[in-house]
């Protein structure tokens, strides 16, 4: 009488059964083996939250980017191949100035986000303000800028430190940054609603002046 295996086969004998059952079975944890290792194969592990590119330093969206763990253990957010933020031109060099304080003035009143001199944070945000009228008129006020908080005074050392790496990392690509970053325009402050604004770190009423 013909045997019925669990794989529905029907066989002569139970040696035949124990053959199919086994070879169906070897064949299904092959399987199974193959597809952990295709997960494990998987080209990237997607962000679950926004983050800042460790290779441009520009903004990832959620799921938009990858996390890779580095050499200290934690987890670094990218950009996927080909979707970094293009390098911004360094600023042409200029002719040095009389007074070591005077190339300040090259810096407008805005907004602006420098790597983080502690590395507490991945930035500092800062408010750079020049009075037109006044008794203060000409002169140049920094503010650091905190969520949730109002800006806030900061020390003369920590001022001209500011100002330093906003002229060292570029006028335009730490202007560029605070947009990016913040999604606010970095000469009003104002939010920004649109993707070219915010790709351009400023709305189209400031790039029109």
């Amino acid at each position: 009488m013909a045997i019925r295996c669990g794989n529905g086969h029907y066989h002569d004998t139970v040696a035949e059964v124990r053959a199919c059952f086994g070879l169906v079975n070897t064949q299904g944890i092959r399987e199974r083996k193959d597809a952990v290792e295709a997960i494990k194969q998987e080209p990237y592990r997607a962000n679950k939250y926004v983050g800042t590119c460790v290779k441009c330093g520009g903004r990832v969206g959620p799921m938009e980017g990858r996390i890779d763990r580095n050499q200290t253990g934690k987890w670094d957010t990218s950009h996927l191949e080909g979707q970094c933020w293009p390098k911004l031109p360094a600023p042409a060099l200029k002719e040095p100035v009389a007074s070591s304080t005077e190339r300040y003035n090259e810096i407008p009143r805005g907004h602006y986000a420098t790597t983080s001199r502690t590395g507490r944070n991945d930035f500092d945000f800062w408010r750079v303000d020049r009075p037109e009228q006044g008794t203060y008129a000409g002169r140049t006020f920094v503010k650091r800028i905190v969520g949730g908080k109002p800006d806030m005074n900061v020390t003369r050392a920590e001022k001209f430190a500011a100002l330093e790496a906003i002229l060292t990392e570029g006028i335009d690509i730490t202007a560029l940054r605070y947009g990016l970053e913040l999604g606010r325009c970095s000469s009003c402050n104002r939010h920004l609603t649109d993707q070219v604004s915010r790709e351009l770190g400023k709305g189209p009423e400031c790039r029109s002046k």
